[in-house]
């Protein structure tokens, strides 16, 4: 059995971890403001793709699947989850999981992928 190489993440499929999540832990253990942020986080590493726009090559470390698909981003992601906590109507030690696994999935989920010049993830 052979696997499509053109089936792979995009910036859309990503959220369906928060989705997932969200759905299997419930409204108790995460609100719907939670869910929404990771959602968005979980598309966040692909901003880098503006970096084109201001020259920074593919390959550069802060060009696409560069610095912002690493795991200290996601950890940097998390920790800004855990100071806007109370917006987000849960604990800083939950947001800080939580966003930052959402943000993590993303470059775990494309390094599965066999498109570009691989994943920066340290």
């Amino acid at each position: 059995m052979t696997v499509d190489s053109r089936v792979v993440p995009t910036i859309f499929t990503h959220t369906v971890v928060p989705l997932a999540l969200g759905f299997a832990l419930g409204r108790q253990a995460i609100s719907p403001r939670m869910i929404a942020a990771g959602m968005f986080v979980s598309m966040a590493p692909d901003f880098d793709t503006a970096a084109f726009k201001l020259g920074i090559a593919y390959a550069d470390q802060f060009g696409h699947r560069g610095a912002s698909h690493s795991l200290l981003f996601a950890l940097a992601v998390g920790m800004l989850g855990a100071i806007v906590a109370p917006w987000l109507r849960t604990t800083r030690w939950r947001a800080l999981l939580f966003l930052a696994f959402c943000t993590a999935s993303h470059p775990l989920l494309d390094a599965l992928t066999n498109g570009g010049l691989g994943v920066a993830l340290l």
